[in-house]
C-alpha cells in the first residue's frame, strides 16, 4: 500500500502540473479570432407560421467614399495606386468606352469622368459572386474575363462546397487546430450557401471505397464525426454500404478486395448557366 502511494502521488502531481501547464499555454497561445465563430452578415430568409416569406434585413452599408477608402487601406496601395492605375488604364477606358456606346452618347461623358471603383479579373464562380456582392454595396465595378464567362476552373472542377473531409483527418492526427478551424467555417460557409441560395445549388453523394475490414470503423467515425461538425443541415447523414449494395449502386467499382463503401453527402454547384444568371443579375 505504501509502495503504491509512492508511486502514485508523482504521478497524481506530475498530471497537475502538465494539465495545469497545457491550460496555460493555450490561454496565452489561443486564436484571437477564429474563422467560421461569426454569424452571418446578412441573415438568410425564412418563413413565417403563415407560410409567408420574410425576408432578410441587410446591415447599415457604408458610404461609397468610406468604402473606397476602407479598400485602399486594407490593401495598402498609396505607393503602388498609380502602377495600378497605368496598368488598367487602358482596360477601363475601352470599358468606359463601352458603356458611353451602350447608352447613346447622353450621359457618355460623366460616365467616362467617373472612374471604376473595384476591377475584378475573372468572371468564374468567384468573381461572379465578387462583383454581385460590391454593386449590392453600391461600389461601380467592371469584369473582365479572358475566354467565356465560368468557362475556367468553374466549369471543369468538381464545383463542390465541401467541408473538407481530408482537412479533417489532417486536423485530428496532427492535431493541427487551423486545419480544424478552416472545416468548421467552410461548413458555416455551406450552411450560409444552403440556406440564402439553395436554388444554385444540390446535394451531392459521395461515395468512398472501403477496401480492408479496419477502414470501415475509420472511415465511419471520421464521417460521422463530419456530420456532427455540420451540424443539422436538414440532409441525410452518413452511412455504410455492404459490398453488395455498394456494387448495385456503382457496378464499375473494382470488386477485387472490396469490403463495403461509405457515403458522405457533400454539396454541388448547378452548372454554369447559373453564374451567368449571376452575371445578368
Amino acid at each position: 500500500m505504501a509502495t503504491s502511494r509512492r508511486f502514485l502521488r508523482p504521478l497524481l502531481y506530475t498530471s497537475i502540473v502538465a494539465a495545469t501547464g497545457g491550460g496555460v499555454l493555450y490561454y496565452v497561445n489561443r486564436p484571437r479570432s477564429i474563422p467560421g465563430s461569426d454569424p452571418a452578415s446578412v441573415p438568410p430568409p425564412r418563413y413565417t407560421d403563415n407560410g409567408k416569406l420574410s425576408p432578410p434585413r441587410f446591415p447599415l452599408v457604408k458610404p461609397r467614399d468610406e468604402q473606397i477608402a476602407d479598400l485602399k487601406k486594407s490593401s495598402g496601395v498609396n505607393s503602388t495606386i498609380n502602377a495600378v492605375q497605368k496598368t488598367t488604364s487602358g482596360i477601363l477606358g475601352s470599358l468606359s468606352k463601352h458603356d458611353q456606346d451602350a447608352s447613346g452618347g447622353g450621359q457618355g461623358k460623366s460616365q467616362e469622368e467617373e472612374p471604376y471603383d473595384l476591377l475584378v479579373i475573372g468572371g468564374g464562380a468567384t468573381g461572379a459572386g465578387i462583383a454581385l456582392d460590391a454593386v449590392t454595396r453600391g461600389l461601380k465595378v467592371a469584369m473582365v474575363e479572358r475566354e467565356d464567362f465560368a468557362s475556367g476552373t468553374s466549369s471543369k472542377s468538381t464545383k463542390l462546397v465541401h467541408g473538407g473531409v481530408r482537412y479533417l483527418e489532417k486536423a485530428v492526427w496532427d492535431l493541427d487546430y487551423n486545419q480544424y478551424a478552416l472545416v468548421k467555417e467552410a461548413l458555416r460557409e455551406r450552411k450560409y450557401f444552403l440556406d440564402t441560395a439553395p436554388h444554385l445549388s444540390n446535394w451531392l453523394p459521395i461515395m468512398i471505397p472501403v477496401q480492408k475490414w479496419w477502414q470501415a470503423p475509420y472511415f465511419w467515425a471520421g464521417t460521422k464525426f463530419y456530420d456532427f461538425l455540420a451540424g443539422s443541415e436538414g440532409i441525410e447523414s452518413s452511412y455504410f454500404l455492404t459490398k453488395s449494395r455498394a456494387l448495385d449502386a456503382f457496378p464499375m467499382l473494382k470488386k477485387e478486395n472490396l469490403f463495403g463503401a461509405l457515403v458522405y453527402y457533400g454539396k454541388r454547384l448547378q452548372p454554369k448557366c447559373r453564374v451567368c444568371m449571376l452575371i445578368q443579375v
